[in-house]
């Protein structure tokens, strides 16, 4: 015992404050995500609210992430009204050198055909725009090129729908750091409200938090877990051992198909990025599943902005 003791002393005595420090981190408890820095989105919540496709908690957890880990460089894709690009950049506001990019497959707000998309940043929140370019209109295969390498953490809020946020997901893989952080919202969403009586609701997005190499972050409110709506996963730096893991899950039942355009894109895109075996894994995906829609007589070979209008009017 006396052994173990002068032995912490002299521990203590050669690394000093350290050491001391390293106990606490020890013996402290996990920090909770959702309630870092907090304050930061009062002084938004009023704007952005009534137009926000999230609740108070998912907000706060997608704030505390970028509040603990502080990007420098940030990809969101799926942007709305601008809700949760306006958490995003007012989450980054005191950061150096941080910066948002930010991908919609529409170009007018889906609500509103007379608002454009990512409006609510522009007209609540311009002392923010500095820190943002948007890009509206096309894939993010069709940006990524000039928006580059080194993305510290991806955003995905798009179709809920296979193989929507399967292909995002394909889209922007190489071109984030080995230990990214992937935000993905609705998660449990076919569970929620109207959306629990639609079929085919939020395959995608539950899917790939179960499948993506990584280390899973919960929020912490509700009771239950599937009463979450929201997910992070810290990437395992090894990305690319699990390249074909990630395009056989395209082997899913699709329910609708991009068009031909957005086909040659992407088509191309996984080419360039991951080779043409992974490439014809796309190719023969798409083709068995619209062969299969055809057969059930469902709409195929839409756009992004059809399947919307078709599902939602």
């Amino acid at each position: 015992m006396k052994k173990a003791y002068i032995l912490k002393i002299l521990i203590i005595f050669s690394f000093g404050e350290n050491f001391i420090l390293f106990l606490k981190r020890k013996n402290k408890k996990n920090e909770i995500i959702d309630d870092i820095d907090v304050n930061i989105l009062y002084h938004i919540q009023n704007k952005i609210q009534p137009f926000i496709e999230q609740s108070w908690n998912e907000e706060k957890f997608l704030n505390g992430i970028i509040r603990r880990i502080k990007p420098k460089k940030i990809l969101e894709i799926g942007v709305s009204a601008g809700g949760s690009s306006s958490i995003i950049l007012n989450a980054i506001k005191d950061i150096p050198k941080a910066k948002l990019y930010s991908v919609d497959r529409y170009k007018k707000w889906y609500k509103n055909n007379h608002k454009e998309v990512g409006w609510l940043v522009k007209e609540y929140f311009p002392e923010l725009l500095d820190k943002w370019i948007l890009f509206t209109g096309g894939n993010v295969a069709e940006y990524i090129d000039y928006i580059g390498n080194n993305i510290d953490l991806v955003y995905i809020d798009t179709i809920h729908r296979t193989p929507g946020e399967m292909i995002n997901w394909l889209e922007v893989l190489p071109f984030l750091k080995k230990d990214a952080v992937v935000i993905f919202h609705d998660v449990f969403l076919m569970f929620i409200g109207d959306y629990s009586k639609k079929p085919n609701t939020n395959f995608s997005n539950n899917q790939l938090i179960c499948y993506i190499r990584g280390k899973l972050i919960l929020p912490a409110y509700g009771n239950k877990v599937f009463d979450r709506n929201i997910a992070a996963i810290k990437l395992e730096k090894n990305q690319k051992d699990y390249y074909e893991q990630y395009f056989l899950a395209l082997g899913n039942q699709w329910h609708y198909l991009p068009n031909q355009q957005d086909f040659e894109i992407l088509r191309k895109h996984f080419l360039k990025y991951y080779g043409k075996i992974f490439a014809e894994i796309f190719e023969e995906a798409y083709e068995k599943n619209n062969i299969r829609l055809k057969e059930k007589n469902i709409t195929n070979n839409i756009s992004y902005n059809e399947f919307i209008n078709y599902n939602y009017k």
